[in-house]
């Protein structure tokens, strides 16, 4: 069992999946925080402002950032995504929309998931996992990863 910490950072509609992606993650032993962004928190990152002191620290405070990505209103997401790229942080996707992502997490996901995706245990454990929309596995993809010196 791990005594690692996630976080899940997700925009209001997704509830439900965040739910079932953190008792997913307290059945492999990590300790959650959650971060939702509300309407306000997705105009305010629509606008340029960057994400919220909450998420930040929970990005932070965790090993590994799990992100669900909406189909629309994603904005609040890409600033969160940055800051986990920021301080060196796993990155999990977990979208509506595999085939559409920003480019961010497109360059930056270690793996892609579609929601309800069997395969999120083997992703938070390092395996580096891309989805089609269908759940089939996508073609091998290199991401290339630039190592300070």
């Amino acid at each position: 069992m791990s005594s690692d910490k996630a976080c899940i950072v997700f925009t209001a509609g997704l509830d439900r999946e965040a739910r079932t992606v953190s008792e997913r993650l307290n059945e492999k032993g990590f300790d959650v925080c959650m971060a939702v962004a509300e309407q306000e928190e997705v105009e305010a990152a629509q606008a340029g402002q960057p994400a919220s002191e909450e998420v930040q620290s929970c990005i932070e405070n965790a090993s590994i950032s799990i992100f669900l990505v909406p189909v629309q209103d994603y904005e609040y997401l890409e600033g969160a995504a940055g800051h986990a790229v920021a301080c060196g942080k796993t990155i999990v996707v977990i979208a509506e929309n595999v085939e559409s992502l920003p480019q961010i997490f497109d360059d930056h996901a270690n793996s892609v998931l579609k929601i309800d995706s069997p395969r999120l245990g083997d992703a938070i454990q390092g395996d580096h996992i891309w989805e089609r929309a269908d759940g089939t596995p996508a073609s091998k993809r290199d991401i290339d990863r630039i190592e300070c010196q």
